[in-house]
C-alpha cells in the first residue's frame, strides 16, 4: 500500500512536469558482422518501467525521441544475432547524445549460454550539435563541492560565466537581467533564486548558438530540468533498501 501510494504521487508530479519539460534524443548506428549497416534492427530506449523504440533504417540509423532528460539502457536485438545491451546512456535536455556505432555478433559464432554483450560506454566524446552549450547531469551536480549554492555551481561551468558581487550571474560581460533562465520549460523574470539540488536532473547553460525556442536574449540562457519521475522513484526505492 505505502508503496502504491508513493508511486501514485511521483507519477502525478511526473505528469506536472512533462508538460513543460525539454527533451533530448539518442542516435546512432548499427553494423552486421561484416560492418555493414543492419536494416531493421530493433533499438529500445530503457529507463525503470518505461521503454521507448524504434528500428534502424535503410543505413542502420536510428533515432530515438522525444525522451524526457536521465540516464538510459539502450537494448538493441536482430534474429540470428546476439543481443547488445549498452548501459549509462544519459540524455540531456535539448541536446542529442550520438552513440559509437554498434557492431552486432552473430548467435552461430557464440558460446552456450553466453549473454547479452553488455558496453558500458558508447557516447561519442565530439558532439557535432555543439554551439556554445554546457551541459551537467544530476551525478556530477551530486558531487560537486558547491551543489548547495547553484548560482555559483552554474558559474563554473564556462568561463563566459561570472557572479558580480550582488552574486547575480553573467555572461561575457552583458548584464545579470540579460540571462534568461527557464525551468521545467517555465521562464523564471527577475533574480535567479537557489534551488535545492537534490531536486536538480539537469543544468544547462547556453553562451552562444541560443536555441529560437529560448527567444533572442544578449546574454545567456540557463535552462533547470527537475529529476523526473524514474530517477525519484530508484532515489526513493534504494532509500528504503
Amino acid at each position: 500500500m505505502k508503496k502504491s501510494i508513493v508511486l501514485s504521487i511521483l507519477g502525478m508530479f511526473c505528469m506536472v512536469l512533462s508538460a513543460h519539460a525539454s527533451f533530448g534524443e539518442i542516435q546512432g548506428k548499427i553494423l552486421d558482422e561484416n560492418g555493414q549497416p543492419m536494416i531493421g534492427a530493433g533499438v529500445f530506449a530503457v529507463a525503470g518501467e518505461k521503454e521507448i523504440g524504434t528500428m534502424s533504417d535503410l543505413d542502420g540509423k536510428y533515432k530515438i525521441k522525444p525522451l524526457q532528460s536521465g540516464v538510459y539502457t539502450i537494448n538493441i536485438t536482430f534474429t540470428g544475432y546476439r543481443k547488445v545491451q549498452v548501459q549509462n546512456v544519459e540524455v540531456k535536455p535539448d541536446q542529442i547524445t550520438f552513440n559509437k556505432d554498434i557492431q552486432m555478433e552473430m548467435e552461430a559464432y557464440l558460446i552456450d549460454g553466453e549473454g547479452p554483450m553488455v558496453i558500458y560506454d558508447a557516447t561519442k566524446r565530439i558532439n557535432p550539435e555543439e554551439t556554445g552549450m554546457t551541459s551537467i547531469g544530476a551525478d556530477e551536480i551530486e558531487h560537486h563541492p558547491q551543489r548547495k549554492d547553484i548560482v555559483s555551481f552554474i558559474s563554473t561551468m564556462s568561463t563566459d560565466i561570472k557572479t558580480n558581487d550582488q552574486g547575480q550571474l553573467y555572461v561575457r560581460g552583458a548584464r545579470p537581467t540579460a540571462i534568461v533562465y527557464f525551468v521545467d520549460g517555465m521562464k523564471i523574470y527577475g533574480q535567479f533564486r537557489n534551488l535545492p539540488s537534490s531536486g536538480i536532473g539537469s543544468i544547462s547553460v547556453y553562451t552562444g548558438g541560443v536555441p529560437a525556442k529560448y527567444g533572442d536574449t544578449t546574454g545567456g540562457v540557463v535552462v533547470i530540468e527537475s529529476k523526473n519521475y524514474f530517477d525519484l522513484y530508484n532515489q526513493w526505492y534504494y532509500s528504503q533498501n
